[in-house]
């Protein structure tokens, strides 16, 4: 028994009478009335009581329809599904980011996505850009987004944004007023860095920064995400650093100053990474929108 013979049988049932389910199945009367005997043959059972017009279920043939039409339904449920997978509109997507990432290219590519894409789901993992190497293998996500992350073996990284850095103040600081600073101006200053994590590039950067400029930065505090590091500087506790698309997303109780001198150069990089065997349709859909190429 196949499906051609359970949708014959269908049919047959639908219309009660075998000329006009040939016509519907296109397929001559002879060969119909084959195909149902031969289901009634494995089944064992008669389907149809042919002493009628119209032909007329039998008991049996009246249960069958029921399972068969629910067989027919889920088999092109599965068979829409298994091509909404294959072609990237169906399935799930795991991403990784840090909270940077949110200030700039990741939210419009997930609208661009979800949009076209319904019938995917999308997994969010907050993150550190450190944590996306042990995701990525073990397949918890697809894809990670984050800032100065390092490559990974097995895996493809492209850049997504390079932007300047700014330093963080506290409104009030008397260093707010001026229109730019200098790394040199921060000396003194007790810093916040971020994220707190033993291998984390990103402080790394800024530790850079300062020895170029002469001094080792005094760490006061360390934050674990971006935010909890800007709420430390407004409460007067130090000062940070941060990408531009950051400061175009800022809060009125700090301030955002521009770097001068050969500060000015430093750039902060954004970046994703995926496992090159990886062939979900959905991640390659997904690279499209948020790659630059994709959004331009």
């Amino acid at each position: 028994m196949n499906l051609r013979h359970l949708q014959f049988f269908v049919v047959l049932a639908e219309t009660r009478n075998f000329t006009r389910a040939a016509q519907r199945l296109h397929v001559a009367q002879p060969a119909l009335s084959q195909q149902i005997r031969t289901l009634e043959d494995r089944l064992g059972a008669a389907l149809i009581d042919r002493r009628t017009r119209p032909l007329r279920l039998t008991e049996a043939g009246t249960f069958f329809l029921a399972e068969a039409r629910q067989i027919l339904s889920q088999y092109e449920r599965a068979s829409s599904a298994a091509r909404d997978i294959g072609e990237g509109r169906r399935g799930w997507l795991g991403i990784g980011f840090t909270r940077s990432a949110m200030y700039s290219v990741l939210p419009p590519a997930l609208k661009q996505f979800s949009r076209t894409h319904p019938g995917v789901e999308l997994k969010l993992y907050e993150m550190l850009a450190e944590e996306h190497a042990a995701a990525l293998k073990e397949h918890r996500i697809h894809i990670g987004i984050g800032r100065q992350a390092e490559p990974i073996p097995g895996c493809a990284t492209q850049v997504l944004l390079q932007e300047k850095l700014m330093a963080v103040l506290p409104a009030d600081h008397p260093l707010a007023k001026r229109p730019r600073l200098r790394v040199q101006h921060l000396a003194e200053l007790p810093f916040v860095f971020y994220p707190k994590h033993p291998n984390a590039r990103f402080p790394r950067l800024v530790e850079s920064l300062c020895r170029d400029a002469g001094f080792t930065p005094r760490v006061a505090h360390q934050a674990y995400e971006i935010q909890t590091a800007i709420a430390l500087v407004a409460a007067g506790l130090g000062v940070t650093l941060v990408g531009e698309s950051v400061a175009r997303h800022g809060r009125a109780d700090v301030v955002y100053l521009p770097l001068s001198g050969a500060s000015a150069a430093a750039l902060t990089t954004l970046t994703a990474t995926w496992r090159q065997d990886d062939d979900s349709p959905a991640l390659a859909d997904f690279l499209s929108v948020l790659l630059p190429a994709g959004r331009q």
